[in-house]
């Protein structure tokens, strides 16, 4: 275009494209523009569209979403430099991508400000070639497209292909870049227009976005058929002396050796989108937030970007807008929508034909044995690579699906978001391996429960009366926060255990599946039975230590009261009501699973722990309200005596039932015993009491 051709197009343009170019060249966003000239950002984009085609500068492909400012700038700088500001030229010479761009005005692009800064330190320290890794819809590709505006950086678009099999040319694609971008007539030879592009690429400040890299990679090294072509052009766009900034997209990691070694090849892991992100999101889109589904929405769903995307609207239509309400409805069906279920079968299919065996292992994970688990040791995934001997294989297949992002890890394990967790166990109910994983989750559950049993209960019973009174609490303390972060987690997988259990059987209840033939051989039943047998065993033998700590420390407590000590005393005190109580919910939760697996020699002898805590308790605080009356403490005294009086009643109660003739004896004497304390009270206590 010479200068009587560019006057020619620039007196043609009407007054409203000439608005539009004016905050164009003065480096405005469409939403700004679109706001101060009353108009709809679409209508923005479609006055830039004509302007760049009215100017020769025409996008070679429809679907190519690159930017034209750069070259437009360049247009007006050189035929009509006066309506340019400092601003907009500034923009075609700085080379440094400024740290301070970290926020896009995309009101769709959230939770992102800390990755793009990320990228800018990684480019200014010398990156070339970033691979963003992280599983499909995390939002990838909208990171990078969003930093390369940020930047004001024209880009191309490298897209590898639709799926493993369905691979697009890289030569057709750097023969039609050198031809149409860069004005350069291609060679035929591949490595000599490698030759060209990196000229051209030294010369011009520019960026490449590559798409889905995964699709061109097995395990994490190229396929065969197109090694040599991506190693090459990598390493053409990874040279220290070219301009250009590559980012590619990947849900599997690159292992090519000659690439990663590169100081300018740089990994970048996207982590997912937190939950406030998510909120903001909704909040833009109408959508009422409850604060609890919000959370576990986000949670279920990894912090996928894709799903926030495509749940909003559903939120909205199907709701009314009403997170909470659309979150009840819909939480155990996390994959209706189709292209998210597509989206993840995608990474299903490919982990298939790629790495068959850490595909078995991903739909093994599934199952419910490990459903309500925050984190799984290595350990408890070895389990169920039964049919895998060589230890180093195992470890192969867990860092497959780690570099996959199918897995994901932290300091403490494993785990899957429930995403994931669907398809895989929907995969596993088709296999033969169904219920072996789950005999094996089983078996691996049950012997975990019962080491953390004996670490607990060991932590308790290290506690002795000769121990400083100090180093007592400790203990306790240090018993109580075991059992609250091991034993909570599993009472839930106990009785998890039990309501599958039909599922995998197809029988009604627990007390079917045990009448079975050839039971002892099932390995299945025998891992649940002695899962169960270990958690209630745990239960009421925790519960029996500490209803004796509560004796213990009750003892200590009324010496301590009668030596002077109050304060000691009153902590004392404390610890043994509420080791009373805690035993007594441990023994309640022991009752109940027994109760519910109908096992009838269990439910006996929990009771009968359940009685002899009662029967102690009520001892205990008898003796406590007597000590607290002859001190004048009347209140303290009365709540004491009436507590006791309830603990022993429901102690005779329980021996009634199992008709121990011998017990009830000693608990009615002791109630007698009360009632006669009571009476040698003060007449107020008497009189409130009787």
């Amino acid at each position: 275009m010479n200068q009587q051709h560019f006057n020619a197009v620039f007196n043609r343009l009407t007054e409203r494209r000439r608005e539009v170019l004016l905050k164009v060249l003065a480096n405005e966003k469409d939403e700004a523009i679109a706001k101060f000239l009353h108009i709809q950002k679409s209508t923005v984009r479609k006055h830039r569209e004509e302007i760049c085609k009215l100017f020769g500068l025409n996008n070679e492909f429809s679907d190519e979403r690159r930017s034209k400012l750069p070259e437009l700038i360049a247009l007006f700088a050189k035929y009509k430099p006066e309506l340019l500001n400092q601003n907009t030229s500034e923009l075609t010479q700085n080379e440094n991508y400024s740290e301070e761009k970290t926020i896009s005005e995309n009101s769709d692009f959230v939770g992102r400000e800390d990755a793009i800064a990320h990228l800018n330190k990684l480019v200014n320290e010398g990156g070339k070639v970033i691979l963003i890794h992280a599983e499909g819809g995390i939002g990838k590709t909208t990171l990078a497209t969003n930093w390369f505006e940020l930047q004001g950086l024209e880009y191309l678009e490298l897209r590898v292909g639709s799926t493993s099999q369905n691979l697009n040319s890289l030569e057709d694609w750097v023969r039609v870049k050198l031809r149409y971008h860069f004005k350069e007539n291609p060679e035929q030879d591949f490595m000599t227009m490698m030759e060209q592009l990196k000229s051209k690429l030294q010369e011009q400040r520019i960026g490449v976005l590559i798409h889905n890299l995964e699709f061109a990679l097995r395990n994490g090294e190229f396929r065969e058929t197109h090694n040599s072509n991506y190693i090459e052009i990598l390493t053409v766009l990874a040279h220290q002396s070219v301009q250009s900034v590559t980012l590619i997209t990947s849900c599997e990691l690159l292992h090519e050796p000659d690439l990663i070694k590169l100081k300018s090849f740089q990994v970048y892991w996207l982590q997912e989108l937190k939950h406030k992100s998510w909120g903001d999101y909704f909040v833009s889109h109408n959508i009422t937030i409850d604060t609890n589904a919000l959370y576990e929405i986000n949670r279920a769903y990894g912090g996928n970007a894709f799903a926030m995307s495509l749940l909003s609207s559903e939120i909205l239509k199907e709701s009314q807008g009403n997170l909470k309400v659309y979150w009840q409805d819909n939480r155990d069906e996390l994959l209706r929508h189709p292209t998210l279920e597509k989206l993840v079968q995608r990474q299903f299919n490919k982990l298939q034909q790629d790495n068959p065996q850490a595909y078995k292992l991903l739909c093994r994970l599934g199952c419910y044995r490990y459903q309500y688990i925050p984190v799984i040791s290595e350990k408890g995934i070895f389990c169920l690579l039964w049919d895998e001997q060589n230890e180093r294989n195992k470890l192969r297949f867990i860092r497959d699906l780690k570099n996959r992002a199918l897995v994901k890890f932290s300091s403490e394990g494993y785990y899957l978001y429930e995403l994931i967790r669907q398809e895989a166990i929907e995969r596993l109910k088709l296999t033969d391996d169904w219920k072996q994983s789950h005999a094996k989750a089983g078996i691996f559950l049950s012997t975990l429960i019962s080491e953390n049993c004996k670490t607990i209960i060991t932590k308790i019973t290290c506690t002795k009366v000769n121990d400083t009174q100090d180093q007592m609490y400790l203990n306790i303390q240090n018993a109580e926060i075991a059992i609250k972060q091991e034993l909570t987690k599993q009472e839930t997988i106990a009785l998890e255990v039990v309501y599958h259990s039909m599922e995998f059987y197809g029988v009604g209840c627990f007390e079917e599946l045990r009448q079975e033939q050839n039971l002892l051989d099932n390995v299945f039943f025998q891992a649940i039975r002695n899962m169960i047998f270990e958690y209630i065993d745990c239960y009421s033998n925790l519960g029996i230590v500490l209803y004796k700590f509560a004796l213990t420390t009750h003892r200590l407590g009324i010496i301590d009261e009668k030596e002077g000590k109050p304060i000691e005393s009153k902590k004392e005190f404390e610890y043994c009501q509420r080791s009373f109580q805690v035993s007594q919910d441990f023994l309640q939760t022991a009752l109940v699973i027994a109760t519910r697996v109908k096992e009838d020699k269990l439910i006996i002898n929990v009771l009968l722990s359940l009685a002899c805590c009662h029967y102690y308790r009520g001892i205990s605080l008898h003796e406590l309200g007597l000590f607290l009356h002859q001190i004048i403490k009347i209140n303290e005294s009365k709540e004491a005596l009436e507590e006791s009086k309830v603990n022993l009643k429901q102690s005779l109660k329980i021996l009634n039932k199992l008709s121990l003739e011998q017990q009830i004896k000693e608990v009615k004497q002791a109630i007698y015993s009360l009632e006669i304390s009571e009476k040698s009270c003060s007449t107020f206590i008497a009189r409130f009491l009787i």
